[in-house]
């Protein structure tokens, strides 16, 4: 468990080294990102070493610059980075950025997403209490696996509905629905690793590192303050995961070891395989940084 949490450590510091590096104090990252700055800024103001300060300082400013009136800003993903770092007393003063905003996109890990945002801001009520409830029952299978949409299946997308429950979980931790409704994810994911580590290869989003740093953060959180999971698969993940970085600290956006994708590409210059439109490398990689540090740093 010890070499596990070192791994997860080691492998987030190579890549806030990597991040502090792409981001350029004017130009910020060389394709961008979504909600990139926000995570990022979230992952580096976890520690105080150099290169983790630098980048919370470049991040925010970003931040601070994009164009939050546009239609297609994530608000959920930036509002959830903000109000995480508020609730560790790490957030610098943000004055319209900070508080509740919502982009409203209807997929469920939007939906979820809204909901640990309202958690956070204070503004969770006895309906979306309900809501939560009742969404839970119609997305989450028999089996444990939550669909982002009725009838779709993706392994990704999973995860990182299991990632935000665990965070609901956090903030709410003698909530036994929940519970119950998380660990019958949890096991449902761990059904799908297979000997090598793979576990994101089904559906939208196969292999990406988006679905690898959610159920990693997703695994780790249960099995230090929930129940206690076989090792022995906790140790396969994180072996797939970490093989696969590069020595520059980098990840590739999609983990194969056959045909890896080239440093630095982009969707709408490479096309690359595996990619959506909407995907890029600093959304991403500050996101995998930040499952991996906090892995590393559960109790």
């Amino acid at each position: 468990m010890i070499n596990r949490k070192k791994k997860f450590l080691q492998s987030a510091n190579e890549l806030v080294q990597h991040l502090n590096e792409k981001l350029d104090k004017d130009v910020g990252y060389p394709d961008q990102p979504s909600w990139g700055y926000a995570f990022s800024y979230l992952l580096a103001k976890q520690s105080d070493s150099i290169e983790f300060k630098e980048l919370a300082e470049k991040s925010v400013m970003h931040l601070r610059r994009q164009d939050n009136s546009h239609p297609n800003y994530s608000w959920e993903f930036v509002v959830f980075a903000l109000q995480k770092l508020k609730k560790q007393s790490r957030l610098d003063k943000m004055d319209v950025l900070d508080g509740y905003h919502e982009k409203g996109t209807r997929m469920f890990n939007w939906f979820l997403l809204r909901n640990i945002n309202k958690i956070f801001c204070g503004q969770f009520s006895a309906f979306d209490k309900y809501k939560l409830y009742i969404g839970l029952f119609l997305f989450q299978n028999k089996d444990g696996l939550i669909l982002d949409e009725f009838k779709t299946r993706s392994l990704q997308y999973h995860a990182f509905c299991l990632f935000i429950l665990a965070h609901i979980i956090e903030k709410q931790p003698d909530n036994k629905i929940l519970k119950k409704h998380f660990l019958e994810g949890v096991k449902c994911a761990i059904s799908y690793i297979l000997e090598d580590g793979s576990a994101i290869y089904i559906g939208r989003g196969q292999e990406q590192i988006f679905g690898y740093g959610s159920l990693i953060y997703a695994l780790e959180f249960c099995h230090s303050r929930i129940e206690k999971l076989d090792e022995r698969i906790l140790n396969k993940l994180v072996d797939k995961v970490t093989s696969l970085q590069r020595e520059d600290g980098s990840y590739p956006l999609v983990l194969r070891t056959r045909q890896p994708e080239d440093n630095d590409v982009c969707f709408k210059s490479n096309h690359p395989d595996g990619w959506y439109g909407y995907n890029t490398l600093y959304d991403y990689q500050p996101f995998l940084g930040y499952c991996l540090f906090m892995a590393g740093t559960f109790k």
